[in-house]
């Protein structure tokens, strides 16, 4: 190498580097965080011209992931067309372009891996404000797809710099794929599950389901099983072969909820008060907005043991499993209510014991009560009456969530 223009101390060498070497290593260092900084403020420039103003601080957090894949490609990408001018010796300079061959397959890698997060979390975040779920079901799918084709093609160019023959490799790898078939199957059975599950379409994210022993919402539909949040909070994951078996139960589905119950009414009360207490539990559906009023069965229905049974079998409409506890609890109340003012007591099992010496002594009933005015208690509880709850006149201010 020729000396004629450079002053001498250039070449003084220190550890076996000359000085100029260690000059060129150090603008190197300079060039790759110049590169960085262009690349992440070019992506910024870009991004922030194309996008809304309430959507850039969703992109700032995302470039932050690509940040670190950026600086390793361009310190390989540097040391690859620079090191050479630096004029180190053959074994040297093989070492490290064999290294930096490796770093630029890996950063590349990682950056396709980072990229497809950031175009995940753009689709997930679209698919939140759209009303279908399918889209909340492909994200996670696509986002695995995607990061198995890069995992792929970057694992082939590591080997191609490694000096790996992958035509011999793939070749071996069809000798054995045989015996990775049977190893696989329960793997293939669930994928092929999870592409039934995506056509067929038995739940989506966010339904409450019932799957043989596991109960909870539906989390996320993925390549090998189902992820099942449970009312415990645990999260099972179901294979999707096991779910193609099973049946599924999809209780977020339910347009009406059923609510059936049995009312027990003591033995002494008359036939026209209980005729009453029918009508105003009728009554009472008919005045709530929330419980379904072309179908409803509330009839006296039995003779039991130790009460007169009247059914209640109605349904509620409800959103959520608080909204239709909700229902449910402003209608048992106004029930409550209409028995307090008909004076209709609730039975329960009771044993009577007679004395001998002791003279039976008739329980204490209600008054009786003419028709008229039982029928007037009865239209105070329907829809146009003044008396039961309503959903928007509670006696307090509610105490709802939030």
């Amino acid at each position: 190498m020729s000396y004629v223009l450079a002053p001498a101390w250039l070449y003084e060498s220190f550890i076996g580097i000359e000085v100029w070497q260690y000059l060129g290593i150090a603008v190197l260092a300079v060039i790759i965080a110049l590169l960085r900084f262009a690349a992440l403020r070019l992506l910024w420039i870009a991004v922030r011209g194309r996008v809304d103003p309430d959507r850039q601080d969703f992109w700032q957090r995302e470039l932050q992931r690509v940040q670190l894949p950026v600086l390793l490609l361009a310190a390989a990408l540097t040391i690859l067309i620079g090191f050479p001018v630096l004029d180190f010796d053959q074994d040297v300079e093989s070492i490290v372009n064999t290294f930096a061959s490796l770093a630029s397959a890996s950063a590349a890698t990682l950056l396709g891996f980072r990229l497809v997060d950031v175009g995940a979390d753009y689709w997930q975040a679209a698919a939140a404000e759209t009303d279908s779920k399918l889209d909340d079901q492909l994200v996670p799918l696509v986002r695995t797809a995607a990061k198995i084709f890069v995992g792929v093609v970057g694992l082939i160019f590591i080997l191609q710099n490694l000096g790996v023959n992958i035509t011999s490799l793939v070749a071996g790898l069809g000798i054995g794929g045989v015996g990775v078939a049977i190893a696989a199957q329960d793997s293939l059975r669930n994928l092929f599950g999870g592409a039934t599950i995506l056509a067929d379409k038995p739940f989506q994210v966010g339904d409450w389901v019932i799957i043989g022993d596991y109960e909870g919402t539906v989390e996320q539909v993925g390549f090998r099983s189902t992820r099942i949040r449970t009312f415990a909070d645990s999260l099972i994951s179901v294979p999707n072969a096991r779910i193609t078996d099973t049946e599924v139960n999809n209780m977020g589905r339910r347009t009406w909820r059923r609510y059936s119950t049995t009312l027990g009414v003591a033995y002494h009360t008359d036939p026209d008060r209980i005729q009453a207490f029918v009508e105003g539990i009728r009554a009472i559906v008919r005045a709530n907005p929330n419980m379904r009023r072309d179908y409803y069965i509330v009839e006296f229905v039995a003779f039991d043991a130790s009460s007169l049974s009247i059914m209640v079998y109605t349904f509620i409409k409800a959103a959520t499993w608080n909204e239709e506890l909700r229902t449910r609890h402003i209608f048992n109340l106004d029930i409550l209510r209409l028995a307090e003012r008909l004076e209709v007591e609730f039975a329960f099992p009771t044993r009577t014991l007679h004395l001998a010496e002791t003279p039976d002594q008739p329980p204490q009933l209600p008054p009786i009560r003419e028709r008229d005015e039982l029928g007037e208690i009865v239209n105070d509880f329907a829809p146009d009456g003044q008396s039961g709850q309503r959903t928007d006149h509670p006696i307090t201010k509610g105490y709802d969530n939030g």
